[in-house]
């Protein structure tokens, strides 16, 4: 056996070991959350911990069902929040994706730059001027609030994707129909936006996930109008006690249209992604 076999079956060797550990830190807390969604609060917090629930009960559904240990208009409140932050992240990603793809100004290599800063900003540096902002405005505690700074948050990474997707699509095409008598803009309508639309997908699910999974802006930002990853925190008593089956309960059922919408885009998404990094 010769060393370049060698370094083959080293190299395969290390790639499945890999993947053998992201299964395993994806998979087994996935798995954990769904078991302790049929296992009574006594078995949830046992020790030792149960790989199987002993006696399977739907009693936490049942418990969230009734209202008073959780609201579920946060699930509502998510939702709007979350798809508002798509759409105007899409809107503002989309046009400046394309243009910088397509046109050249001054200070186009600086406003590139500025997007990657912004981006690599974390939000926590942002609370404190956010609230005042908020308070002062009358957006505290309101979903138009939330829009706007999830909007942004996700955008920058958006406009990076669609511009390298953008980048993709030749301007001849675009010039042709422009020969044939469209405008600029409607050779962007019908000509470069339909054929980016598994980068516009992509975008879309990242935004609408960024949106859906955020706490710390959710939870500094408002009062009444809670986003479930603060609702989340009743299950969390004073003393610092955690009723693990209501809060994997009601996290599960937080999972499941998210894990039903990306497992519907999925292929968009990864084709938007490996698309956009081509020439971005």
């Amino acid at each position: 056996m010769n060393r370049q076999k060698i370094k083959g079956y080293g190299l395969h060797a290390a790639v499945y070991f890999a993947l053998l550990l992201i299964v395993v830190f994806t998979l087994v807390p996935l798995y954990w959350l769904l078991s302790s969604t049929f296992k009574t609060s006594g078995e949830a917090m046992g020790y030792p911990p149960s790989l199987f629930p002993h006696r399977p009960t739907l009693e936490n559904f049942l418990r969230l069902a009734g209202g008073a240990v959780f609201n579920f208009s946060s699930y509502y409140h998510s939702f709007i929040v979350s798809a508002g932050a798509m759409l105007l992240s899409l809107f503002a990603a989309t046009l400046g994706g394309y243009g910088l793809s397509r046109f050249e100004f001054p200070g186009k290599k600086s406003a590139m730059i500025g997007i990657l800063f912004f981006q690599m900003v974390p939000v926590l540096a942002l609370i404190i001027p956010l609230y005042q902002t908020f308070s002062v405005t009358g957006l505290y505690n309101t979903h138009i609030g939330l829009i706007l700074i999830y909007a942004t948050l996700s955008a920058p990474m958006n406009t990076w994707v669609l511009k390298g997707y953008f980048d993709t699509i030749p301007d001849a095409i675009e010039e042709a129909a422009m020969i044939d008598g469209l405008t600029k803009f409607q050779s962007f309508l019908q000509i470069a936006l339909p054929i980016a639309a598994p980068g516009i997908s992509a975008a879309a699910i990242f935004a609408f996930f960024k949106a859906w999974n955020e706490y710390i802006v959710a939870r500094t930002l408002t009062s009444s109008i809670h986003p479930y990853t603060v609702e989340l925190y009743r299950f969390i008593g004073e003393a610092g006690e955690v009723d693990w089956s209501l809060l994997g309960t009601a996290s599960f059922i937080a999972i499941v249209p998210i894990f039903v919408l990306f497992s519907f885009f999925q292929k968009y998404f990864i084709i938007g992604l490996s698309g956009g990094a081509i020439k971005s």
